[in-house]
């Protein structure tokens, strides 16, 4: 079995409502590992498979910019923590002395995620076949490689660059599709697979769960609304939704990602079963419609205004600098 570890950088206070919760589900997929940098001492029960390493935000930035440095002979910019986004793809190359022992490594979130089985997902020919597995930033994997760890130097055609996303403060989405290194992979040919049906990707756009995708040319859309919550037994996730022919069907996923949404917790924390809805984490019971909706009202949901005022404020400011 190819060995995986996912590199995971948080700095500031993960969410003590739900983290031993993710906690739990990481334990689960027990052949992953996941190495954390941050600087939280909160005392969790961490599993063996989650390697910790408590750095303050000022000396793990200072290394990254000196590696950043040594490597591309640019003065980087990095900060504030959101700007990691842009470095994640050169994680393989500056932090490969914490690598030396897998086959894979990748990014990913720790703080807005619930893994399923992940290893239902990646299986052991993708691994074999591909350089690289996914594209989005809250997951992707690459082959633990010279070659490979430093393909994000390569130039790009009509996009920005390594060079150019690092010397700026502003955020490239460099580790995500249609952009960076995923384009690299495009342009270049290198193989690479995406697994779509590994996440749910939730819209931060509804209260209710909606699912984000994306279409053959790496455009963003929203699949059509219906009611749904998820279920989490034991290491597997499980979605389960009422069709427009008014059934309860199920499928399942390997991570459920909560984008800009804080989710309530109102179970215990190492529980191993639950039901995920847009009210919060709550106590598992058995599923059928009436559970369904009574979980899935609608209602107003704020953060989208926020959300929506906070991307045109952004899209004014760029103007501006770019004008």
């Amino acid at each position: 079995m190819e060995k995986i570890a996912l590199i995971a950088p948080y700095f500031g206070t993960l969410p003590k409502e739900w983290f031993q919760l993710i906690l739990e589900s990481c334990r689960r997929n027990s052949s992953i590992d996941w190495i954390l940098f941050t600087d939280d001492l909160t005392n969790y029960d961490y599993p063996e498979n989650v390697k910790v390493f408590y750095q303050s935000w000022e000396k793990f930035s200072e290394y990254i910019k000196l590696k950043t440095s040594e490597e591309l002979s640019i003065s980087p910019s990095l900060d504030t923590p959101y700007k990691l986004c842009d470095y994640r793809p050169i994680y393989g190359d500056i932090f490969q002395k914490y690598l030396l022992d897998y086959d894979f490594w990748g990014y990913t979130d720790i703080t807005d995620v619930i893994y399923g089985n992940l290893r239902n997902f990646i299986s052991e020919k993708d691994l074999k076949e591909n350089d690289k597995l996914n594209f989005l930033g809250h997951l992707t994997l690459f082959r633990n490689t010279d070659e490979v760890n430093k393909r994000y130097k390569l130039p790009l055609n009509n996009i920005p660059n390594i060079n150019e996303a690092l010397t700026s403060p502003i955020n490239f989405a460099f580790d995500e599709a249609p952009n960076g290194i995923h384009q690299i992979y495009l342009e270049y040919g290198f193989p690479f697979k995406r697994i779509d049906n590994i996440v749910a990707d939730i819209s931060p756009l509804r209260f209710s769960f909606q699912l984000s995708k994306f279409d053959n040319n790496y455009c963003q859309y929203y699949e059509k609304y219906s009611r749904k919550i998820f279920s989490y037994r034991d290491g597997t996730l499980k979605e389960y939704k009422i069709s427009s022919k008014g059934e309860v069907v199920t499928q399942e996923f390997g991570y459920i990602h909560f984008q800009k949404r804080k989710i309530l917790s109102f179970v215990e924390q190492k529980n191993p079963s639950f039901l995920i809805t847009p009210q919060g984490f709550i106590k598992y019971k058995p599923i059928d419609r009436i559970l369904i909706k009574k979980n899935t009202p609608h209602k107003l949901y704020l953060p989208f205004f926020k959300l929506k005022w906070k991307s045109l404020i952004i899209r004014i400011q760029n103007y501006k600098r770019n004008k």
